[in-house]
């Protein structure tokens, strides 16, 4: 079940390209999944450290507070020599989480390709034009279409990510959702998590304020933050080590049919996806007693 190098190749091969903006779409997907030309990686720390930098004070002069408790848990991650892959995880408030949250993170940061995340986002919402074609591909953000399953082109372009040792982030909810509960995790985490090469060192997070700055249905979809009342929480959970479980699919899978083995992929993933909600679920509920405390649940 390691993916096969040239899957995602043969997906961008059967793209369609009748029309200009089809052809820009095209190229950017699959320049996004090589990344080796010699103009992307300036262009692309460009574009991920502007769009950081812009967030951190966006965060600075438009929230009246902005508390993060234990980043240390993801930068101490991304900053050691690792031979491993990095997947956050998170739950999903507005259409404006990414780029917003990462605004918390250190300014020594910003501008370096390797602490910097890729991501998955709705094509639909992001990859409207050639321009914003080329800006969310170098921006780092992989282009996903809801409802088209695990193993989808974003997904493939995920796990070659991974498999350079690289930093992806997921909103595993698949959607942004306002309400109280949080919504069942998607499989795709589950595979990339699965099949990469080395298995990624996984880090659960949590925020909570996006929602009152961008919430749905707003005619105008701008984030609107109020600098006199707007607030942001973020909590960073303990790292996820799914090296032993993934070690033990791969030696129970080989001794299977592809029947019995389809079955068992299938509860693999779902224990996976299982554990990383309950990760966020406790950092959501550790979450609403420090923001009770802090004096920041009025706007929560």
């Amino acid at each position: 079940m390691i993916p096969d190098r040239s899957r995602a190749h043969e997906l961008i091969d059967h793209l369609p390209r009748q029309t200009w903006h089809e052809r820009s779409f095209a190229y950017w997907a699959e320049k996004q999944l090589v990344a080796n030309d010699s103009w992307w990686k300036p262009l692309s720390t460009v574009v991920v450290g502007t769009a950081t930098t812009t967030m951190s004070l966006f965060l600075r002069l438009g929230f009246r507070k902005v508390v993060v408790d234990d980043l240390h848990k993801l930068t101490d991650v991304l900053e050691r020599e690792r031979n491993r892959p990095i997947v956050t995880v998170a739950n999903h408030e507005s259409t404006a989480d990414d780029p917003i949250i990462w605004g918390v993170m250190p300014a020594r940061l910003w501008w370096k390709p390797d602490c910097t995340r890729w991501t998955l986002g709705a094509r639909e919402l992001l990859y409207k034009h050639p321009i914003l074609n080329a800006f969310f591909a170098l921006g780092q953000t992989i282009p996903t279409v809801r409802g088209d399953g695990i193993y989808q082109l974003a997904v493939e372009i995920g796990l070659r990510k991974l498999n350079e040792n690289k930093w992806v982030h997921v909103f595993p909810e698949g959607r942004v959702n306002q309400e109280a509960q949080m919504l069942r995790f998607k499989w795709g985490v589950g595979r990339m998590i699965m099949e990469a090469e080395r298995t990624p060192i996984v880090v659960p997070m949590f925020f909570t304020g996006t929602k009152q700055i961008m919430p749905l249905r707003q005619k105008v979809p701008v984030p609107r933050p109020n600098p006199l009342k707007s607030t942001l929480y973020m909590k960073v959970g303990d790292a996820m080590d799914f090296a032993p479980l993934v070690g033990e699919w791969k030696a129970a899978r080989a001794k299977l049919s592809s029947e019995e083995a389809v079955r068992l992929d299938e509860q693999v993933r779902i224990a996976i996806v299982d554990q990383l909600w309950g990760s966020v679920n406790s950092l959501k509920i550790e979450s609403a007693v420090k923001i009770q405390k802090l004096g920041l649940d009025d706007n929560q």
